[in-house]
């Protein structure tokens, strides 16, 4: 990504994608699109424009709500949600059947909040084995029995919501860090990480599917598809 020719200015990348400048940027902060910072310009990697339009393919229409985007990953997992309404099932059920995995970055936005950080050895470990903390990504895909390798070697974790702004405010964590090892997922929604005590310790096989989706790229995607038919059919 050092040769200029890699690279987009913010408004070339939002022509090429048909989003505004302030959705590329959210996109570069949420780790969706890679970046450097050269002075004070934000540079987007074209390969990660071009891999966002071939494979990510956005879609037109409003992201899920955080509690009907859980649901969605629940019945994919193969566990209802207990929290639905019966018309509200019935959407889900609708999303189950209709929803491929090329949506799922558009559609499964609203799950999670989602910031690269960076923690000490000793916090992070403690962290990991903490039961309001869940892995996530190319880990919890290995156990899932998903063999996937990894070109980056930050640990993925799904922290509940109180957890992670406590850890913020006892300064545990640094969320601007020049050089991050850890990517951290915040639910939108309360009840997304009690899931089964059978995987206890791992996020959804369903969200980490959708992990893998947000990647954009070819091989992660496949293994989204791999995952996700592993636990329901209708992938």
């Amino acid at each position: 990504m050092s040769q200029a020719l890699s690279l987009l200015s913010v408004a070339d990348a939002a022509r090429q994608l048909g989003v505004s400048p302030g959705r590329v940027r959210e996109l570069v902060h949420n780790g969706q699109l890679d970046a450097e910072r050269i002075g004070r310009a934000v540079l987007v990697s074209a390969d990660s424009v071009r891999r966002r339009l071939e494979i990510v393919r956005p879609r037109v229409g409003r992201p899920l709500s955080p509690r009907m985007a859980w649901a969605f990953l629940w019945q994919l997992s193969g566990v209802r949600a207990p929290w639905l309404a019966p018309a509200e099932r019935s959407r889900v059920n609708k999303y189950v059947r209709r929803m491929p995995v090329e949506q799922w970055p558009r559609m499964l936005a609203n799950r999670a909040d989602m910031h690269r950080a960076r923690m000490l050895p000793g916090p992070l470990d403690r962290l990991r084995q903490d039961p309001r903390a869940v892995v996530g990504g190319v880990a919890a895909a290995s156990h899932y029995g998903i063999d996937l390798v990894s070109d980056v070697d930050d640990v993925e974790l799904y922290v509940e919501p109180d957890y992670f702004h406590e850890l913020v405010a006892r300064k545990r964590i640094n969320l601007h860090p020049q050089v991050p090892n850890v990517l951290i997922r915040v639910p939108l929604f309360s009840e997304a990480l009690h899931f089964s005590d059978e995987h206890a310790g791992f996020a959804p096989p369903a969200a980490v599917a959708a992990d893998l989706a947000d990647s954009g790229d070819e091989r992660s995607v496949r293994a989204a598809r791999q995952l996700c038919a592993a636990y329901n059919e209708d992938c």
